[in-house]
């Protein structure tokens, strides 16, 4: 057998790894080439994008100015008609096309009288600088942030909107109309919504997300807005395995929401659970909840078009066709917790998401809105703060339109207003105006009634008669806050102003104490008790956001005046990440923070209800369970009568302020500084001319504009 040369035999393994090497760049290469291809491919698609929205933007500017001419024509036509008869014209509604009358009434504020206010000339200008102190980690749908859910209304659309100025009243939005019908099977009430079909989710940037998660060409155009985006936000918050806080509170109140049946594109049904009752005659009948209206008109669309999908355009479910997907499938709820679209804001209301840095988030008009005048400047830039001295520093440097002045501020917003530096602001028409209403929200401490220290109500009523609410409002707020008995607004009529406050009384809380079995047997100045055969003295932290100067300073005085009565109040001050989390795990001895009131109807459900004692990210975060608070609560779902729910609600004050699982401290009075270029500020209850029985009694920001001709 001859051999082969040696030489021969390098050469061809030289020349077939030769052959490998380049086998494997040429597939290398046309790799790279598809990959650019893609890239190409994917820009080319955001291109024809943005000259398309550039095209829309262009043709809504030319309808915006033929509709300013139309306004202007039929203002002149109107005043013509007030000279020579008094019979106003009634507006046109298609009535007449439906059996059942449409629940959402026209709105009469945004109408007519807000386009008087602003004049036929009126164009959207301006950027609104605001701010808040922190940045979020994420801007998720379902985030815990209240600040994140405020942003989320600015770009999403719900199915109704309040009248301007005016509690429990609806009027259209998305929802053109919205009727209440007879379910023919079973005789049950329910709501039948019909959408616009002009409203539309904006197309995502690409320049929002990192250069390594290329979007597929499926979100870089506009998707409209239909039935199934409010049914995909009614399963996404209802889904068990969705477990931010948002969602979590959001389910105590729609706990009682059945069902979302899609009839078409434009028009779903809203079915709520029913009880029996017996009617005025004596018949029984199956009633929904009172506030079940009020909440089907605050339903929000979740847009489908993204939060059911990879970022590549294939889908998280591939078979979704089962009505319940979304409502009960945990893989998609794990996924939807860390979506890859959760550090942006997906719109498609009056204002678009245009970014978020570490520094600030910013928002756009939508020109493509319905709506010309639900946005009346061009931009929205909400700055982060390290604390609210900053802030402070910003307005005073005319950086901000608007301030809320906190109390430990007023000292020097008096020496401000009198500097030079003012003068020279007001001189160029940056003069400060002031206006002050009574915040609806109060500060509390909570007491986690898991801890034994806290589980006597008379122990709880003891804490709160050793803290002087009166000292706080004058010396830490200044003078700013009022003092409340109960968890509901105090110019609401679900408070009971009869109820008198626990008194300020050491004396007394220390033979409340002893009654309980707490006091100082070993001299250490800290009281004590037996439990579970062991002596424990009363110490525990109480926890507060620490770049909050005004709670850091009430907080400092509520551990002295308890020292006083022998116990050892220990501040754990934290970050509102921090806080957030001890919140939802329920894992604090007692908590000083603050709670933003809903508007009426009053549902104390969510704060209240035993049901949320010990469900992880409930607002019932001190672990409150009462039977006859459970039964009031019940009782006020179903109760239409308004005098006996005026009764309901007093009784439910009362048992809260005897059992005191909250020691209420204050409600804040709100001093809202503004720039004299902020226009249209003003509290709605005290402006009858112009806003007829509207009982809203603080200023609203959606339709403050600014004036800057002369900046």
């Amino acid at each position: 057998m001859n051999k082969e040369p040696l030489a021969l035999y390098i050469f061809r393994v030289v020349l077939g790894l030769g052959l490998f090497a380049f086998m494997c760049m040429l597939y290398w290469s046309s790799t790279l080439v598809e990959d650019r291809m893609e890239a190409i491919q994917t820009e080319l698609t955001q291109i024809k994008n943005d000259f398309y929205t550039l095209r829309s933007n262009v043709d809504k500017s030319r309808v915006d100015i033929l509709q300013s001419i139309s306004k202007r024509c039929a203002f002149s036509a109107a005043k013509a008609s007030e000279l020579t008869t008094d019979v106003q014209p009634q507006e046109k509604t298609d009535d007449a096309d439906h059996q059942y009358p449409n629940l959402l009434k026209p709105d009469p504020f945004f109408d007519t009288t807000l386009p008087k206010l602003l004049g036929n000339d009126f164009i959207p200008r301006g950027i609104q600088h605001v701010a808040s102190v922190g940045k979020p980690d994420n801007l998720h749908p379902f985030s815990n942030w209240s600040q994140v859910g405020a942003w989320q209304g600015l770009c999403g659309i719900s199915v109704a909107r309040s009248q301007f100025g005016k509690f429990e009243t609806l009027s259209p939005d998305m929802g053109l109309r919205m009727e209440e019908r007879t379910n023919e099977k079973t005789g049950a009430p329910e709501f039948w919504v019909f959408l616009r079909d002009d409203v539309f989710w904006q197309p995502l940037q690409q320049r929002f997300f990192s250069s390594d998660l290329r979007l597929a060409a499926h979100f870089l155009k506009k998707h409209q807005v239909t039935a199934e985006d409010y049914k995909f936000f009614y399963d996404a918050m209802k889904n068990p395995y969705v477990q931010e806080q948002g969602a979590v509170s959001l389910r105590t109140y729609y706990d009682a929401l059945e069902e979302i049946e899609i009839v078409d594109k434009f028009t779903f049904i809203v079915r709520w659970r029913t009880k029996d009752i017996q009617n005025s005659e004596g018949k029984t009948v199956p009633r929904i909840k009172y506030i079940a209206k009020q909440l089907t008109g605050g339903l929000r669309p979740l847009a489908g078009f993204v939060f059911k999908y990879f970022a590549d355009g294939t889908k998280i479910i591939p078979e979704d066709t089962a009505p319940d997907t979304y409502r009960t499938n945990s893989v998609w709820a794990q996924n939807f917790a860390e979506h890859w679209a959760k550090n942006i804001i997906v719109g498609c209301g009056a204002w678009t998401f245009n970014g978020m840095t570490d520094r600030q988030i910013e928002f756009k008009r939508n020109r493509d809105f319905y709506d010309p005048l639900a946005a009346l400047t061009e931009g929205i830039d909400s700055e982060f703060k390290d604390s609210a001295d900053n802030i402070w520093q910003a307005f005073k440097n005319n950086r901000l339109e608007s301030y809320n002045l906190q109390p430990d501020k007023l000292a020097e917003f008096k020496d401000f207003m009198n500097s030079s530096s003012y003068k020279q602001q007001a001189d160029q028409g940056a003069s400060i105006n002031r206006l002050d209403f009574v915040s609806r929200s109060y500060t509390y401490i909570g007491w986690n009634e898991a801890r034994p220290f806290f589980k006597s109500a008379k122990v709880r009523r003891a804490l709160t008669m050793s803290i002087d609410r009166h000292r706080i409002i004058e010396e830490n707020l200044s003078g700013l806050g009022i003092e409340i008995t109960g968890t509901f607004f105090r110019f609401s009529p679900a408070y009971d102003p009869s109820i008198t406050p626990w008194p300020f009384n050491p004396q007394q809380a220390k033979r409340i104490l002893e009654e309980e079995g707490w006091y100082d047997s070993q001299g250490t100045g800290v009281i004590e008790k037996m439990i579970d055969g062991q002596r424990v003295p009363f110490r525990f932290s109480l926890t507060y956001f620490v770049k909050n100067p005004t709670t850091k300073s009430v907080c400092e005085y509520v551990a002295t005046a308890l020292k006083e009565v022998g116990i050892d109040c220990r501040l754990n001050g934290v970050d509102i990440a921090d806080l957030s989390a001890v919140f939802d795990d329920k894992s604090f001895d007692a908590v000083c923070i603050a709670w933003a009131l809903g508007t009426p109807p009053e549902d104390p459900r969510q704060l209240w209800h035993s049901a949320g004692a010990t469900e992880k990210g409930s607002s019932n975060a001190i672990g409150f369970a009462n039977p006859e608070i459970d039964k009031i609560i019940d009782t006020l779902d179903y109760e239409y009568n308004q005098e006996k729910r005026i009764a309901l609600y007093h009784r439910f004050n009362a048992i809260i302020h005897e059992l005191q699982p909250y020691t209420f401290l204050f409600s804040p009075k709100t001093v809202f500084l503004y720039r004299n270029y902020l226009k249209n500020v003003f509290i709605p209850a005290n402006r009858q001319d112009l806003v007829p029985g509207a009982n809203v009694a603080e200023p609203d920001s959606n339709i403050f504009w600014l004036d800057i001709k002369d900046r």
